[in-house]
């Protein structure tokens, strides 16, 4: 599923969302963010555990194959 030029990049994360509805229905992809500097992509996923956030990692690691990733927990407050 690797993409090698940008304009494929909204379809290859509509699929990786799409594998993740299907088989992890506690996690919910939130947004993507491109980004400029130590990161070119952002994830925002919504689970009921740190373990669900880090198979819906998984899925997207392998999505964009030889990615680095790092998956922070983050807590919502008002």
């Amino acid at each position: 599923m690797r993409f090698h030029d940008p304009i494929e990049l909204p379809d290859l994360a509509r699929t990786v969302a799409s594998q993740i509805r299907s088989e992890w229905p506690d996690v919910t992809w939130k947004e993507s963010y491109a980004l400029m500097g130590r990161f070119d992509v952002l994830d925002i996923v919504e689970a009921s555990s740190i373990e669900a956030a880090e198979r819906a990692a998984l899925v997207i690691r392998a999505a964009y194959g030889h990615a680095t990733t790092e998956t922070l927990a983050g807590t919502p407050w008002e």
